[in-house]
């Protein structure tokens, strides 16, 4: 059949019509990041709070400088950037194991500070995505599928024991390197997207790393399809 010059061939046609499953989480992703890049905000100015991360005192006045669009545009990473030993798969296995043996008070925990709350709407999240499909966690949280496997069973009364309990094990991806978030913070408020577009292709071949490292921790290959159906769910 002959198409028009400007009309691509319905087996192309049907290409533009896919939509990979998990390409909702990623908005829900950029809002939860969002939300922790305001929580570092809002601790940098706060220096009594005995705040758990690092990253806030090391670039203090930098994140005290980040404006609500420029908060938006560093947020916007395809994956979570916030992390709850997501890739550590024997630490689960194990507060799985504990957690189902423990006795849970009816009411379970409740969240007193800004981020045990955060780390609430972290496991909630990563618990939601977890149990209903197990690719879009790794590709979401960088887990492995024996770590979604374990979240994927908890209890609602475990989630949130577990996120109250473990809150201090909240950080944000690459906080080990603050050389790195240093320019990922000055290039936000810089006008020109260049280089900010740069360093997150570097934060995404980074993240992509730690993916391939939880694959090898669930000893499952490394799907490509999925790499490439996630650029093209960013696109969208």
């Amino acid at each position: 059949m002959r198409t028009s010059p400007d009309r691509p061939p319905a087996d192309v046609r049907s290409l533009y019509c896919y939509k990979w499953k998990g390409a909702d989480a990623i908005g829900l992703a950029q809002q939860l990041n969002e939300q922790f890049i305001e929580l570092f905000c809002e601790l940098c100015f706060d220096a009594q709070c005995g705040n758990p991360f690092p990253l806030v005192a090391t670039h203090r006045d930098l994140w005290g400088r980040l404006d609500p669009i420029s908060r938006k545009r560093l947020a916007l990473f395809p994956f979570v950037i916030v992390d709850l030993r997501f890739g550590d798969a024997a630490w689960w296995r194990m507060a799985a194991r504990n957690g189902a043996q423990a006795r849970i008070s009816a009411d379970g925990a409740t969240p007193v500070t800004r981020w045990e709350w955060l780390a609430l709407e972290t496991l909630m999240f990563a618990w939601q995505v977890a149990r209903e499909d197990r690719g879009v966690a790794l590709m979401i949280f960088g887990m492995p599928p024996l770590v979604a496997e374990c979240i994927a069973t908890l209890t609602m009364q475990q989630v949130r024991t577990f996120a109250v309990e473990c809150a201090k094990r909240l950080r944000i991806r690459w906080d080990d390197d603050p050389k790195f978030w240093r320019e990922l913070l000055i290039a936000a408020r810089e006008p020109e997207e260049t280089t900010l577009q740069s360093l997150r292709r570097e934060a995404e071949l980074h993240f992509c790393g730690e993916l391939i490292h939880a694959q090898c921790a669930g000893g499952a290959p490394l799907s490509l399809i999925a790499e490439n159906r996630m650029d093209a769910a960013q696109e969208e």
